[in-house]
């Protein structure tokens, strides 16, 4: 019998689940699955106690199609998917400011990728970011994948933890 190398993914929409409590420690097990996690009505509070529980992605459950798209994209690629009120949260709720020397990173960007870097370790969303600098949506995200790669991350919380 042939294995897969295709990761698997496991998507879990939270009303399907009669005990949350005693379903979350089970789904530790399966620590080579990513487990996509969706609720009608996202919550920062509700996402700080499933996540690290294996949940890989934690979404609205009414995602669009093209959002889905990206967040199966990224989980794929190693990432973690969270929604982005939760990002946002994260990033100017728990990261916090610290005198430090600019990161070494930062001498290797563009003066556009350090004004992006910045916003994101900000809470700025990648939308807010374009209208700001006044480019388009793309755009953003093609810096945003450079920044990445010269500051040797994945996402943007990982960003804006080496800038706090």
């Amino acid at each position: 019998m042939a294995t897969s190398t295709e990761p698997l993914m496991v998507m879990i929409d939270e009303d399907s689940i009669k005990h949350l409590n005693e379903t979350l420690p089970e789904l530790k097990k399966y620590d080579d699955v990513k487990i996509l996690f969706f609720k009608s009505v996202p919550e920062v509070h509700h996402a700080s106690l499933i996540i690290g529980n294996n949940i890989k992605g934690y979404e609205n459950a009414f995602i669009n199609k093209y959002n889905l798209l990206e967040m199966l994209k990224n989980v794929e690629n190693g990432k973690v998917w969270l929604f982005s009120d939760l990002t946002n949260y994260i990033i100017s709720k728990f990261i916090i400011e610290q005198d430090r020397d600019e990161p070494e990173f930062m001498s290797r960007l563009t003066q556009t990728q350090k004004d992006i870097a910045l916003m994101v370790a900000d809470g700025f969303s990648n939308k807010e970011i374009a209208q700001a600098k006044k480019i388009a949506l793309s755009t953003v995200k093609g810096h945003l994948n450079h920044i990445f790669q010269k500051a040797g991350v994945s996402d943007r919380v990982s960003l804006a933890l080496k800038l706090k």
